[in-house]
């Protein structure tokens, strides 16, 4: 056989190298960190410098910890008359080793450690509550009884009296409880009828909640409904015919889930979390690794440094602070209103015309029209909660400066979902692509056909149009490749069957 005869025997698809299933991630651009300012710039700064890890990273933790901490105490009233939270949902895409748990224990050291602080004296007023429902039920319970039976109007009135002096049932304390990981919708009413009116749905594992029962395929709807109207400062609402009805009035919720690449897309490629509006609430940032790049000369401590230590203080304060409430009650929020400044306000109407153009037809952001439609109101958010961080208690006013860096970091946060778009938003032919391909590896299964996928394969490919999809991915992009007709598979012929010639890494 000569040379020509044998190179036409070899299959060449199987010397070149497949296509790529999921478009590559462009490289990040600099997250702005001056536009954080000196106390929330400054602390992400140092935090970057000495745990290592990425800077965008240090910059999503200290930027949800002071909207945690602005959030019960300030409004931001938008020039348009609405009142909204100080609130800020975040998400950060980072590898497993760029120390995420690092940076969230330095910069919510301020809030958990009053956490811990207020749980220790809960204990024992609750201790104290409960021997006084018992004191309280045993006397009720009494006077009912001699009430129920007065033999003579002195005896009823004397009952009656007995009854009235028994007071009104112990109120139970509140619950200091502020952080939750993976509260399903049922639980975070119940945690907010007991616990602190301003709570952080915080974790550097993300995938407790990504994964959880809260957004598994039964609850993720109503889940994320409820959390697009905690986020716009709505009553929390609910109405059962076992447990109960009830509205909750003034309550805040911020929100910062970091989660490695693999656990987030599931997230960020979600159809209803794109569609019932939940990411355009979102801050999104995935940046580069540090890992690789993290070299030292001497180990040093974050909170030592003078830059944490000044936001350790800020932190400290507006949690110890009291927050203002309505009419006395204690787990009903009437934050204080933050309106923008006159220059502020002028910005505020050009940020809304310069975006309105961007959404047209063609333009940067038309493939983002559900985000780049609350960027002004999100921007307002960042500079009241940026204005909160520098004057305290006392801030009053959202000024042009501060609303100039919200805008500007708004135009990051855009820009990054922009670039994250194409790499984290996969189609589902993809995603089933991937699925079929690792199922075949497992199981080094060389070639196949459609009967043995659909008769074994993973549960959602026995779905004969979603399968060929699959198998069209794998087909046109080189992984797999069509056998001649009658091809024997299994010991049968097979009118239609495909054989692996590479699998999808």
């Amino acid at each position: 056989m000569n040379l020509m005869a044998k190179l036409e025997q070899v299959d060449v698809a199987q010397i070149m190298p497949p296509e790529p299933l999921r478009a590559s991630l462009p490289a990040a651009k600099p997250y702005p960190v001056e536009q954080l300012g000196d106390i929330l710039g400054g602390a992400a700064q140092a935090l970057h410098e000495s745990i290592k890890a990425p800077l965008g990273l240090c910059c999503q933790s200290v930027l949800a910890a002071a909207s945690f901490a602005a959030q019960s105490h300030f409004d931001v009233m938008l020039p348009w008359g609405a009142r909204k939270p100080l609130s800020l949902f975040l998400l950060t895409v980072a590898d497993s080793g760029e120390r995420k748990s690092a940076v969230d224990d330095v910069v919510l050291g301020a809030a958990k450690a009053q956490e811990r602080l207020e749980m220790t004296n809960y204990q024992i007023e609750f201790e104290h509550y409960e021997a006084e429902l018992m004191k309280w039920k045993a006397a009720s319970d009494a006077a009912n009884k001699k009430t129920s039976k007065p033999k003579t109007q002195a005896g009823a009135d004397y009952a009656q009296n007995e009854a009235h002096e028994v007071g009104p049932k112990p109120k139970a304390p509140i619950m200091p409880l502020r952080f939750v990981t993976d509260p399903t919708v049922e639980g975070l009413y119940k945690l907010l009828v007991t616990a602190q009116p301003s709570i952080a749905l915080f974790s550097d594992e993300g995938g407790l909640l990504i994964g959880g029962n809260a957004l598994n395929s039964e609850n993720a709807l109503k889940t994320m409904a409820r959390w697009c109207k905690l986020w716009n400062g709505s009553p929390f609402d609910r109405v059962r015919a076992g447990d109960g009805s009830g509205c909750l009035y003034g309550r805040r919720m911020a929100m910062h889930q970091l989660a490695q690449p693999d656990v987030m897309q599931k997230l960020l490629s979600d159809r209803m979390a794109n569609g019932q509006g939940l990411l355009a609430r979102c801050l999104v940032a995935w940046p580069e690794s540090t890992i690789g790049k993290r070299h030292i000369e001497a180990f040093e401590n974050p909170k030592d440094r003078r830059e944490v230590k000044r936001l350790f203080v800020v932190l400290k304060t507006l949690a110890e602070a009291t927050p203002r409430t309505n009419d006395g009650n204690l787990q009903e929020l009437d934050p204080v209103e933050l309106p923008l400044s006159v220059d502020a306000q002028q910005m505020a109407i050009d940020a809304v015309n310069q975006f309105e153009n961007l959404m047209a037809a063609g333009a940067d952001l038309s493939e983002l029209k559900d985000r780049a439609s609350k960027a002004t109101e999100i921007a307002c958010r960042i500079a009241g909660v940026m204005s909160v961080i520098e004057n305290g208690m006392a801030a009053r006013e959202i000024t042009g400066k501060h609303l100039e860096s919200g805008l500007i970091l708004m135009q990051w946060y855009l820009a990054e979902a922009l670039r994250i778009q194409s790499a984290a938003i996969v189609p589902q032919s993809v995603l089933d692509a991937e699925s079929l391909s690792r199922w075949l590896e497992s199981r080094n299964v060389q070639e196949y056909t459609t009967r043995t996928i659909l008769n074994k394969g993973p549960n959602q490919l026995r779905d004969r149009s979603r399968l060929h999809a699959a198998i069209g991915e794998l087909v046109s992009n080189g992984y797999h490749a069509p056998n001649d007709h009658g091809a024997i598979i299994d010991g049968k012929k097979a009118k239609l069957s495909w054989r692996v010639l590479h699998h999808v890494v």
